[in-house]
């Protein structure tokens, strides 16, 4: 099975998973977001964003786009990594399936990462932390994104649409770092969480840039 059939199958397991556990999650100190719902959201829009970014890499013939793929496969493998190493693989660790995870033009190899923690509580306590409720994208919302571009034909409309995409994953990777880098109780973990936000933010200006130049929407 690909790496990008299995997200999918995931996601739909989880999403009807993730209102029943959202309903019974504890409150949240204002400001602060609990390390398990940060790993937990920071791991499922990773996944999202390397995910659609492997797709991209395969099927553009956009050299600008093909080059911005490139770039956040390694970005997210290296981000996945270095949580890794924060915490010892763990919670994430537990939930990945064993093999290689899949190669992008010989690019890099990396394991399927799959959040466990907190699953499901983090779409409304993250919501309710940033001060946006409907900033965050829900894992229907990811799996429909990752079907539709699985459909789409290599040309101007997929450049388009993984564009989009891929800049609604980064405005919210830009909240869910941001905020923990702020005011998480991990200091290892917030040193990477602050030391994402650079290039996250350098995506966020290219992708606009790109989608400007699509005649796409802006702001």
């Amino acid at each position: 099975m690909q790496r990008r059939e299995f997200l999918l199958g995931m996601m739909s397991a989880t999403a009807a998973l993730a209102v029943t556990r959202t309903a019974v999650a504890q409150p949240t100190p204002a400001g602060a977001i609990p390390t398990p719902v940060y790993l937990d959201m920071a791991t499922r829009g990773g996944v999202f964003l390397e995910n659609t970014a492997r797709d991209a890499f395969n099927k553009t013939d956009n050299p600008r786009v093909k080059r911005f793929a490139r770039a956040e496969v390694v970005e997210q493998v290296d981000l996945a990594n270095r949580i890794d190493a924060a915490t010892g693989g763990a919670p994430m660790m537990a939930g990945r399936p064993p093999g290689p995870g899949g190669v992008v033009g010989g690019l890099v190899a990396a394991p399927f990462a799959v959040a466990g923690a907190a699953a499901g509580a983090a779409a409304g306590v993250v919501g309710g932390v940033l001060g946006a409720p409907g900033a965050m994208t829900s894992d229907e919302q990811k799996a429909a994104i990752l079907s539709q571009l699985s459909g789409l034909q290599p040309g101007p409309q997929y450049d388009a649409t993984f564009v989009n995409a891929s800049l609604q994953g980064h405005r919210e990777a830009l909240a869910i770092h941001g905020t923990y880098a702020e005011s998480g109780e991990d200091p290892a973990l917030r040193r990477i969480a602050r030391g994402a936000l650079p290039l996250i933010r350098l995506h966020i200006s290219q992708l606009t840039q790109m989608q400007r130049m699509m005649g796409g929407p802006q702001g």
